[in-house]
């Protein structure tokens, strides 16, 4: 369902709000808008949600009010009413102990052209991560890799010119798979992505392994159905339960907010979305294939991921959809 403006401006006010009061709590782990749930599946009207590492009732509940280690969420904010759901998450980063493909897949490979859904990493990583898609710099009308900043950059003494490699180190690529190098992130906006120069080596295409091209960037809506293509899970499906969200995610000893955060949940009757290694994927409106958000974090249990509204990725980092 598509928001009308005054309705969406109200909500975004409202989770602001529920953010400064609410996401200090150490329970909470995301505040956005968007579909309430009930008894296993999503109504298609307006909420504040809070996503909570551990829901609790009863004593539980009681006892961790009385010991201050999470507060009483309230029934309404700025007027919409509110629910609570379940949800620790990661930055969906593969790394040496993760889970992998059991078969062999042209996504783990040395890849001629460039395109979205591919392995990537930095050179300093042991890990692997998707190449999101060809962008053009706005400066200098050059292409560029675009990704999330913990798979080009990961570190935060790096500085531009670390080596991008493709396939990622995880997969096997070495310096002699460097394709280019990390220029600029947006992790001051709050925004895990990154990009990185192309040094020419290999060719480079507009389109996603196994999807064609995208269509230019739109804008995520509750209830729409997107697509992505990753490193890990290929293709998946899932739909947008919420929007406009704040998420706190670990970024090894630090927690960093993230915002302007999509929560997509798996379509009905799939059971996967992502996994780890999926970080950096674009997420498609399945039906015009417009680009409305950039992977970069999920859960298992329940099974969600998290992307990034595409818009102020792009014009945070100076760039366009190639």
């Amino acid at each position: 369902m598509k928001l009308d403006a005054m309705t969406r401006a109200r909500a975004r006010l409202a989770a602001r709000e529920a953010c400064r009061d609410y996401l200090y709590d150490g329970n909470v782990t995301s505040i956005d808008v968007g579909f309430p749930e009930r008894e296993g599946s999503f109504e298609p009207r307006p909420a504040i949600r809070f996503h909570v590492a551990k829901k609790l009732r009863g004593f539980a509940l009681e006892s961790a009010f009385a010991a201050g280690a999470t507060a009483p969420l309230p029934a309404q904010v700025g007027g919409f009413e509110t629910d609570v759901l379940e949800g620790r998450y990661r930055p969906h980063w593969w790394f040496p102990w993760g889970w992998r493909p059991t078969t062999a897949s042209r996504r783990l490979g040395r890849s001629d052209p460039l395109r979205g859904g591919i392995s990537l990493s930095r050179e300093g990583g042991y890990g692997a991560g998707t190449l999101g898609g060809i962008v053009t710099d706005r400066a200098s009308g050059r292409p560029m890799i675009l990704s999330n900043w913990h798979v080009l950059v990961a570190d935060w003494a790096t500085r531009p010119g670390v080596a991008a490699y493709q396939p990622g180190r995880r997969d096997g690529g070495s310096s002699e798979d460097r394709v280019g190098a990390y220029a600029r992130d947006a992790m001051a906006s709050n925004l895990d992505a990154a990009v990185a120069t192309l040094d020419g080596k290999r060719g480079h295409s507009s389109e996603q392994l196994d999807l064609g091209r995208v269509a230019g960037a739109g804008e995520p809506d509750l209830g729409v159905r997107v697509v992505k293509s990753g490193r890990t899970t290929a293709i998946t499906h899932g739909v947008v339960t919420g929007i406009d969200g704040t998420a706190k995610i670990r970024y090894g000893p630090i927690d960093r907010l993230i915002r302007r955060v999509v929560t997509i949940d798996p379509v009905p009757g799939s059971s996967v979305v992502s996994d780890g290694g999926d970080s950096g994927s674009l997420w498609l409106d399945a039906a015009t294939r417009a680009c409305v958000a950039l992977h970069f974090a999920g859960s298992n249990l329940p099974e969600r991921a998290l992307g990034m509204d595409i818009a102020p990725v792009l014009e945070a980092l100076g760039v366009d959809l190639a």
